[in-house]
């Protein structure tokens, strides 16, 4: 009996031993547990506030570079137009005191004027480019605007508005660009109008006859105002490549040079838009219907589209100039 209950405690020690051994090791390992989930809170913290700032740098720095690109914007000069760019060109190419700056009402515009430099005054010759052509364009008028005081005319190059924004028309039904395009050439006159009328009495200014010398679109727009008597008219006209941009404004520009009374030379190139030359037969029929007294059409041989032959060129002036008795 005394055997058993020795025996009964000896393992009921034993049983309280080993649990409180378990318990002593299982308390380093909960409290490392605890420890291990605080410093990972404490990292994702430190995380989140990292990303924070990160995002905070990008948005300031998002917010600088918007600034920086406002900044740069708002200092891009506009680009400078087409006229302003010939003006500007012949302000910085050309002897100042052949640059004569004029007014149209109140518009600002520029001429060159070239003394002649004869011994015989024969007049003056008022050159006009196409437009979108400078007053000093090399396919004719600069070298015109240069010759013609060998022969003793002064020249006053125009430099002329550029065409019309948006012309031709782009409408599909051809009543509506016709009505567009009607609008837009009679404002491109209204405003090239007093142009002339600001030159022609400059011209009046030194004595002989006056002559007009226009290229292209403007030729024909010149010819609608001669036969508005919206200008004062030259006492001859000499046209280059004169054309308008539709068949019926071709045959509008054949009629009004047959039926004018002005003297013209109706000049040509071989090499040239095919349609320009097409047209030009047109006036050349007309002229003969008509019977005008004073009209010649000559085709100079070029070498390059759209440039004439310098010498040829002041050959079939001068020529007709005699002829006409000038």
């Amino acid at each position: 009996m005394k055997h058993s209950i020795s025996v009964i405690f000896f393992f009921a020690i034993s049983f309280l031993l080993s649990t409180t051994s378990v318990n002593a090791q299982q308390a380093p390992d909960a409290d490392q547990a605890a420890s291990d989930s605080a410093m990972q809170d404490k990292s994702m913290q430190e995380k989140n506030m990292q990303d924070k700032n990160m995002a905070d740098g990008d948005m300031k720095s998002s917010d600088m570079a918007g600034k920086g690109m406002a900044d740069d914007q708002s200092n891009i000069r506009p680009p400078v137009s087409l006229i302003e760019q010939f003006t500007q060109d012949i302000e910085r190419s050309l002897d100042s005191g052949l640059v004569n700056p004029m007014l149209a009402g109140t518009e600002d515009f520029l001429t060159i004027l070239q003394p002649d430099n004869h011994s015989t005054d024969r007049g003056i010759a008022i050159l006009l480019p196409e437009w979108n052509q400078a007053a000093t364009d090399t396919r004719a008028i600069n070298y015109l605007r240069q010759h013609l005081p060998n022969e003793g005319w002064t020249t006053i190059a125009i430099q002329p508005i550029t065409k019309p924004e948006n012309y031709p028309s782009q409408q599909l039904k051809p009543s509506l660009a016709a009505e567009e395009n009607k609008e837009m050439l009679t404002k491109y006159a209204e405003q090239l109008a007093p142009m002339l009328t600001s030159v022609m009495e400059k011209a009046a200014e030194y004595p002989g006859v006056f002559l007009v010398i226009a290229q292209g679109n403007n030729a024909a727009i010149l010819l609608d105002l001669y036969e508005q008597a919206a200008v004062e008219q030259p006492n001859a006209l000499i046209t280059l490549s004169a054309h308008r941009q539709s068949a019926a404004g071709n045959q509008r520009l054949a009629e009004q040079i047959a039926g004018s009374e002005l003297p013209v030379l109706d000049i040509v190139l071989k090499k040239d838009v095919h349609w320009i030359k097409y047209f030009a037969q047109d006036r050349q029929k007309a002229a003969k219907r008509e019977l005008k007294p004073i009209y010649r059409q000559r085709e100079l041989t070029n070498f390059r589209a759209g440039y004439y032959p310098e010498e040829r060129l002041a050959k079939e002036i001068k020529g007709w100039l005699t002829t006409v008795g000038w």
